[in-house]
């Protein structure tokens, strides 16, 4: 018995079962979904299914049929018209998409669908400029791509919501000389930079744009008071991009110079990704990559490499090289 199966899930449960057969199906095998199976007489069913062949036409799907014998007709479905045309997301609706299916992931909502959620928003994550990631990927890649870090990861969803409806909110702010502000700003931009996430806004009491680093907000991000859908809109022209340095690891005084890493090939697709045609990068021995940076502050480097712990060594300058060496023995002596 279908068990009062709706027409929209009968007519689901139609489509999937004919995407799952490629040689299609004849009605031995239609009788049997859920929806067509609910004790009618055979003739009934058969109009019914034929609706549904209609109604799934009207909205863009194909069903063709074939007579394969004395009466009997096989059905199968036009694959093309199923798939979604290619989503060209920008950044921020990428961030969003991705915020909104970890949501779902760190609350235990995605049910059966938690593996292919977690895998769809690891290629969301990492974006679409290689072609097919490897379906499994090792455990850590998964915690650096989905769980970032949990000082901002809270911060999100929040400042996701206003860029979503451009509203304006409102936060505490400890700067570099750890003073504490009260910001109220309307949000422009999540990036995604340099191993954390920043907030481009514009600040109407400094009268620009400016940068705020989400690891640095202090308590809880809220709309400010009296904000509404809609209040503002991001300039014409805005470029999240021209808010960093061209270097993404730092530019100027203090950085070390012709800086080399080697990735292994658990996360050199990541890599690739994220600094292919604008850093030089090399095929290594056994899948693995090897970065060349022009120049990088050490504490922006490591923070960065820190996501990936176990899968990066550095290869060139001694002295940077040297000094990640000293740092990562005097946090083995202090850990306990």
């Amino acid at each position: 018995m279908s068990g009062g199966v709706s027409r929209t899930e009968r007519q689901l449960n139609l489509v999937s079962a004919l995407l799952k057969a490629r040689d299609g199906l004849a009605w031995p095998q239609i009788e049997v979904i859920a929806g067509y199976n609910d004790g009618l007489t055979k003739r009934s069913l058969q109009k019914r299914f034929e609706r549904d062949l209609k109604e799934l036409q009207g909205i863009g799907l194909l069903v063709t049929s074939e007579l394969i014998g004395e009466g009997t007709r096989r059905y199968a479905i036009d694959r093309g018209r199923c798939l979604l045309p290619p989503l060209n997301l920008t950044p921020q609706q990428r961030i969003l998409l991705f915020r909104v299916g970890i949501s779902y992931l760190e609350e235990g909502g995605a049910g059966p669908l938690t593996d292919h959620l977690a895998r769809a928003l690891l290629k969301l994550q990492a974006g679409s400029g290689i072609n097919a990631l490897p379906d499994e990927l090792p455990p850590a890649i998964v915690r650096r791509s989905l769980y970032r870090r949990p000082a901002e990861a809270r911060h999100l969803d929040a400042i996701g919501l206003a860029l979503l409806e451009r509203r304006r909110i409102c936060f505490g702010y400890e700067g570099h000389r750890r003073e504490q502000s009260r910001r109220q700003v309307a949000p422009y931009a999540l990036v995604a930079r340099r191993g954390g996430w920043y907030l481009i806004a514009y600040d109407p009491e400094r009268k620009a744009e400016r940068t705020f680093k989400l690891s640095r907000i202090r308590g809880q991000v809220e709309f400010a008071r009296g904000s509404k859908a809609g209040e503002f809109d991001v300039p014409d022209g805005f470029d999240s991009e021209r808010s960093f340095s061209s270097e993404a690891f730092g530019a100027g005084m203090g950085t070390c110079k012709n800086v080399r890493v080697r990735f292994d090939a658990d996360v050199a697709f990541i890599v690739e990704n994220e600094f292919g045609g604008t850093y030089q990068i090399e095929p290594a021995p056994n899948g693995a990559v090897v970065l060349n940076l022009p120049q990088a502050y050490p504490s922006e480097l490591l923070r960065y490499l820190g996501e990936f712990a176990g899968h990066w060594e550095i290869l060139a300058p001694a002295d940077l090289r040297e000094q990640f060496i000293h740092r990562l023995r005097a946090s083995l002596r202090s850990a306990p």
